[in-house]
């Protein structure tokens, strides 16, 4: 009997943090043949390979220069790799008041790295039959508001494609003031929808939308304002609320390796918990369920992605 080909995995954001210790636990597991690390930064992204290499023992690891805020960029990026992907992990993130600038596509940075960057490599990959099995994508709890860190709950009047789209290029906040941790949690709710309207329409494949909860030990705290990092970094730590960055990213890797999880489910931490073991989001808010809302979400989406 022949030994069936290995796996291909696609990491974005996967110099540092959780993306990068995703591919370290993903490139233990005997399974994994090859490894794409997506990350914005070259000379960065060579050091990340070498010390993976180093901790895992394998040289298995491919550089793809991409920037996810970046249209044009996830294009180049996706001609730039061979052949298809078993399994893409859409980790790269951002937060912070640098994220509610426009980006070239018109659209926040904060989403547009979120979710936009993602939504034109994960359809490039269908659209040319290259995607194998599973797609997951980096979630947050903050999509359903986060009360102990004074992260306000998205709400809309109707959460149709037109309000939505407000979210996408800005103009929610428009005469206002601008909440980009709102923001934030808005472009997470928003990218869960999308991945439910996916695996509605993709029944042959697995679309998860995974929370890596809050995780000490990555850089996605050092642009937020000073009380929030210092809560993020110390206090919740301290007061065992958040867990170690093996955790969060082992949480990412169960939504590529655990059949059980299910397609166009966004997995999280329990009400009002920021750790422990992963429920599905609809429970808590079952907007996240709602077809009609997924299907307005990837309305809007697609206005900025021609």
């Amino acid at each position: 009997m022949s030994t069936p080909p290995g796996k291909t995995v696609m990491i974005t954001g996967a110099n540092a943090g959780i993306g990068k210790d995703v591919a370290r636990q993903l490139a233990l597991r005997p399974e994994t043949a090859r490894i794409y690390l997506a990350c914005r930064n070259l000379d960065r992204a060579t050091t990340a390979k070498a010390e993976l290499e180093a901790a895992t023992g394998r040289r298995i690891f491919d550089i793809v220069v991409m920037d996810v805020a970046d249209l044009g960029s996830v294009r180049g990026g996706l001609a730039a790799v061979d052949g298809s992907v078993d399994a893409l992990v859409m980790n790269a993130g951002v937060i912070g008041p640098q994220s509610m600038e426009l980006t070239a596509d018109g659209v926040t940075r904060v989403f547009a790295t979120n979710v936009l960057g993602h939504v034109v490599l994960l359809e490039g990959l269908l659209a040319e039959g290259r995607l194998g099995q599973v797609a997951v994508l980096a979630g947050s709890e903050a999509a359903r508001g986060l009360p102990m860190l004074r992260m306000k709950r998205p709400s809309f009047v109707s959460t149709s494609a037109d309000e939505l789209a407000t979210v996408i290029d800005g103009r929610f906040f428009a005469g206002g003031k601008t909440d980009f941790n709102l923001a934030f949690g808005q472009a997470k709710y928003i990218g869960a929808l999308w991945m439910g309207y996916l695996a509605r329409q993709h029944p042959e494949r697995r679309f998860i939308t995974v929370s890596p909860g809050a995780t000490t030990g990555t850089q996605a705290s050092n642009d937020i304002a000073l009380p929030l990092r210092m809560a993020s970094k110390y206090v919740l730590p301290a007061l065992g609320i958040s867990h170690k960055l093996e955790a969060g990213a082992k949480r990412l890797v169960d939504g590529v390796t655990d059949p059980t999880l299910s397609s166009g489910v966004f997995y999280a931490s329990a009400a009002n918990k920021l750790k422990g073991p992963l429920v599905d989001q609809a429970d808590v808010f079952p907007d996240l369920a709602n077809p009609s809302f997924q299907d307005h979400a990837n309305e809007a989406i697609h206005r900025f992605t021609l």
